[in-house]
């Protein structure tokens, strides 16, 4: 029980961790753009999925749900994010009797 115990408190540190790097990253390093933040970002997801969900100890099922769930949340924040990419302010004549 303690060995779970120790195990997620680090996992949970290195998280932390590792949203402190990003931080630092963001404000440290303007200049990375979106590259610098994505790669510490796909670190935390390995982290939460093999720390956390434990998925190197499961099978394939499990293997093929977690990568659906991937999937769909890429499509679904690319779908979000097209509205504010494509969005465009059209002016318009106010008239005034």
């Amino acid at each position: 029980m303690t060995a779970v115990i120790v195990r997620l408190v680090a996992v949970a540190s290195l998280m932390f961790a590792l949203l402190a790097a990003e931080l630092a990253a963001t404000f440290a390093f303007p200049g990375w753009g979106r590259g610098g933040i994505a790669i510490v970002a796909a670190t935390m997801v390995a982290v939460a999925a093999f720390g956390f969900m434990e998925l190197r100890q499961e099978g394939a099922s499990v293997w093929l749900f977690a990568a659906a769930a991937v999937l769909w949340l890429v499509i679904l924040l690319g779908l979000g994010s097209l509205d504010l990419l494509t969005r465009t302010l059209y002016p318009t004549v106010i008239a005034v009797p």
